[in-house]
């Protein structure tokens, strides 16, 4: 039995301003102090930050822009148990076979890396469930010292707090001394006060958080963007996500360093295709609808023949489109 851990998150208010370990106030460690926290765990680093994922890295590269984020072992991976209900904690509750099969960010990068990278994902996916407020705690603290980092040193910074799960941050309540406000609008605080010194009288240019969901009734926020992934063939899905302000994200069998489509119908929509592979901040294609399009990856270790059958089931399934 799965259970979606946005009900475990939704269900109470989280006091992570008071929350202590060790006898010391969590926002007030610095990062000594937390990585301390992260080694009781079983890893060493909290975030994924742009020097350590190609895709984020193309972000920095491309729009000046740092993005952080947290990978944790993706929908059920590890088998972890809620302690009330003691229910299989689901990380990514609508994930599809085929996308739990091509995930990038459990199965992809340095064969080499592989395992030490799996392990500490799966660690972080233990702090989680062991101590929620705990883990948003230590992320607030670790966002407003990377806000105080970059604004000293006049960078941009962004968050994806989903690299490879799909928590609605969004309905994450915390309590931050004499204020309840949800996760998403304190992350994007961080973000958004290193991008004021761009302001001028006529322009208010604001970095914000982003992510890719599942979750096709999640609406559109102004401080949080969000892109539903289409991976399958219900097109109402894609419908509905559309309704509520969401663009698509699309996988297409597009070979690497091949043009993606211009445009693609799905249901009644028929929508421009920007090119995702470009760089991960997806606030930069704006909020009109269109489709965020991306190209398969095929997993390192897969010779040809498999690639070919691998892609073949996954445009069955509806996990990837045919481009032409």
């Amino acid at each position: 039995m799965r259970q979606d851990i946005n009900d475990i998150l939704s269900a109470q208010v989280w006091d992570i301003f008071n929350k202590t370990y060790d006898g010391i106030r969590v926002l007030d460690m610095n990062l000594r102090q937390l990585e301390q926290i992260c080694r009781a765990y079983g890893f060493t680093k909290f975030l994924t930050e742009s020097k350590g994922q190609a895709k984020l890295a193309k972000t920095e590269k491309e729009l000046g822009i740092v993005t952080v984020g947290v990978s944790l072992a993706p929908y059920s991976l590890g088998n972890l148990k809620s302690s009330t209900s003691m229910h299989t904690i689901d990380l990514c509750i609508n994930a599809t076979p085929s996308c739990k099969k091509s995930c990038v960010v459990q199965y992809g990068g340095n064969p080499a890396y592989l395992s030490g990278k799996q392990n500490a994902m799966l660690r972080r996916k233990e702090l989680l469930v062991d101590d929620p407020c705990l883990f948003f705690a230590m992320y607030f603290r670790y966002l407003e010292l990377k806000s105080a980092y970059c604004i000293k040193h006049g960078l941009l910074l962004s968050n994806r707090g989903n690299i490879s799960s799909d928590i609605r941050y969004e309905d994450v309540q915390c309590s931050m001394d004499n204020f309840q406000t949800s996760f998403s609008n304190l992350v994007f605080h961080h973000c958004a006060r290193t991008s004021m010194h761009l302001d001028d009288k006529d322009t208010l240019v604001r970095v914000m958080p982003y992510d890719y969901t599942k979750h096709y009734d999640r609406r559109q926020d102004w401080h949080y963007h969000k892109v539903y992934s289409v991976t399958d063939h219900d097109a109402s899905k894609a419908e509905t996500a559309i309704d509520n302000g969401l663009p698509l994200a699309v996988v297409f069998d597009t070979a690497r360093g091949k043009p993606l489509p211009d445009v693609y119908t799905i249901g009644r929509f028929t929508l421009p295709v920007v090119d995702g592979d470009e760089h991960d901040y997806l606030p930069a294609h704006g909020r009109k609808p269109h489709i965020v399009g991306l190209r398969f990856k095929h997993q390192a270790k897969h010779k040809k023949h498999e690639r070919e059958a691998v892609l073949a089931k996954h445009i069955l399934s509806g996990f990837v489109k045919m481009a032409g």
